[in-house]
């Protein structure tokens, strides 16, 4: 093997490289899908719209502002969090500010007793799993340093930036903990102080630093648990998503009113099934998370379990569902949500076996066939009648 082909093949594998893995994009799993999370983006216009969205990967400068927002996880890399997280662990502060890699001010803080942390990319690839993941490891609070935006070169990535903040203050007013995140705003007029400022990828460590880690073991291996690396197989949700759900399994259960607060827009569903189901599991073929599981069992009995932890809300299994027998309610509350960390059963019941095809359906009583086999004996000719017998039809 020669250089160039070794080169070649490194390159390949390359993971701190954004790279968009088509099959898992919501426009390939479901046709009918109306995403547009990635549209419009990208600050270099890597990123082309379409269904699916194209990437020119020649063109990315790696802000990894794409990765936390695809609800599927399609765009992949290396990304800040678990070099983040790891840093953070390891600090002993209450309050960090976080930094981009083209803030111009690292040196300069908000809060003398605080400590800095500066991220690879840009701060909109951090996204509301990895805020979760920071408070979760025990911060009292973080503040974002957007300050630097209108001068950088992925200034449009603001509005991203602010958009999950807004997202994550929400999910953490169930525990009466929105202030612990905000954003820097502006520096004019606010007093600045010098204070430590760490790389996320390099923090230094004294002789000091590495006794006092001996007893942050337990914050360590939390980072660890909160990074949520994508599972290797099988249908799973986002990173994003991942993370969301591994911090949240590290704070406290919310007051009643945190457990009835709304997260409608937020990317959460949960789904109901009427009697109309027939066993036919579409429905979780089709489901683009592993949130709805369909299982058949030897002696003739069938279960659809839910996940509402993992649903993104994409509406796919409504959109195959013949006879229209789920129910997508897309403004569930937080205790709907995150209330159990196990799948709930939808609907179970017993399967019977079609007359005339063999295939397994939901027992109904009376029912001998299938539904598409019923449907064929009740319209023999489908919806169109066959040529030349329309002139034999009496008015």
């Amino acid at each position: 093997m020669n250089f160039l082909s070794a080169a070649e093949r490194l390159a390949a594998i390359d993971r701190s490289r954004v790279a968009l893995h088509i099959d898992s994009c919501l426009h390939v799993l479901d046709k009918f899908s109306t995403c547009q999370a990635c549209d419009s983006i990208c600050p270099a216009e890597a990123i082309q719209a379409g269904k699916p969205p194209r990437l020119e990967t020649e063109n990315c400068q790696g802000c990894l502002a794409c990765l936390p927002v695809c609800p599927t996880g399609a765009f992949q890399a290396d990304d800040a969090i678990p070099s983040l997280l790891n840093c953070a662990a390891k600090l002993e502060t209450e309050s960090i500010e976080l930094l981009c890699e083209h803030n111009p001010l690292p040196e300069k803080g908000l809060k003398e007793d605080g400590t800095a942390i500066r991220v690879k990319g840009c701060l909109a690839g951090i996204g509301s799993g990895g805020y979760l993941a920071l408070l979760a490891l025990g911060l009292e609070e973080v503040i974002v340093r957007d300050d630097a935006c209108s001068q950088c070169p992925w200034g449009k990535l603001k509005t991203q930036i602010e958009a999950q903040i807004a997202s994550t203050q929400r999910l953490l007013a169930a525990w009466g903990r929105a202030e612990a995140l905000r954003d820097s705003g502006p520096l004019e007029g606010q007093t600045l102080f010098e204070r430590p400022g760490w790389e996320a990828s390099n923090p230094p460590l004294s002789r000091r630093d590495l006794f006092r880690l001996a007893s942050r073991q337990g914050q360590l291996a939390a980072a660890r648990v909160l990074s949520a690396e994508h599972p290797n197989t099988g249908k799973h949700a986002s990173r994003q998503r991942l993370r969301m759900l591994a911090a949240i399994a590290h704070f406290p259960k919310p007051s009643e009113s945190g457990r009835s607060l709304s997260l409608e827009g937020q990317g959460f569903a949960v789904l109901t099934i009427s009697e109309e189901c027939t066993a036919c599991g579409v429905c979780a073929r089709a489901c683009p998370t592993g949130a709805l599981q369909f299982t058949r069992q030897e002696d003739l009995h069938y279960q659809m379990d839910f996940d509402p932890r993992t649903c993104i809300g994409c509406g796919a299994c409504t959109v195959v569902c013949g006879p229209q027998a789920i129910d997508m309610q897309a403004a569930p509350t937080f205790e709907q949500i995150f209330g159990s960390r196990e799948p709930v059963s939808l609907i179970s019941g017993d399967l019977a076996h079609c007359e005339r095809c063999q295939a397994p359906y939901a027992a109904r009583p009376g029912a001998r066939l299938c539904p598409p086999c019923e449907f064929r004996q009740k319209n023999p000719f489908g919806s169109m009648l066959p040529p030349g017998s329309k002139g034999n039809l009496r008015n």
